[in-house]
């Protein structure tokens, strides 16, 4: 009699990785590719010994936002669909409580879509982020937008927050500071 050895099917797990995990999917699957600098976090999604999923944390970009790593910014977020149905906000809930366990101090978390890349901010709202408009997203400035290469001009982009515990500063941070937005 032969016994025959079945695999376990692949499931989806979640944990911390490195750049070296992520950046082969960013460059084979996001619009905006790899990631290089100094990051705070990266949280891998594993379907088997494949990565499917991957979110990369880093300080906030904006000036205008805490550097003190109390606040970090998603900057990276691509989901595949070997991934599966409800990654994303499986995803979301698996890396807010790794964060609320291991990093004490992080209150904030902040994330930018693109609506001219059809970036809607769906995942966001239905794992309950608040969209908390800049002023260039509310009063498109008459440059007509900010260009990083002194020639693509940028559209402007819908900042989600998510709170993972209070911060007396969050609302005052983000409100839009702008005579005509009162």
């Amino acid at each position: 009699m032969t016994l025959a050895l079945f695999a376990r099917p692949a499931v989806l797990t979640f944990e911390v990785g490195s750049l070296a995990d992520a950046n082969p999917l960013l460059v084979e699957r996001h619009y905006l590719g790899p990631v290089g600098g100094a990051v705070r976090l990266v949280v891998v999604g594993w379907l088997g010994s494949e990565v499917v999923a991957a979110m990369v944390w880093k300080l906030p970009t904006s000036r205008y936002l805490p550097s003190d790593g109390s606040w970090l910014e998603l900057s990276r977020w691509c989901l595949t669909p070997e991934a599966g149905k409800n990654a994303g906000s499986r995803m979301h809930g698996w890396t807010a409580r790794h964060i609320r366990r291991n990093c004490p101090t992080v209150t904030t978390l902040v994330s930018y879509s693109d609506p001219s890349h059809g970036h809607t901010g769906a995942l966001y709202k239905a794992c309950n982020w608040q969209w908390r408009p800049t002023w260039h997203r509310l009063f498109p400035p008459p440059s007509g937008g900010g260009s990083w290469d002194g020639i693509t001009k940028q559209a402007p982009k819908d900042r989600w927050i998510f709170g993972l515990r209070a911060d007396a500063r969050r609302d005052t941070i983000v409100s839009v500071k702008d005579g005509r937005a009162a």
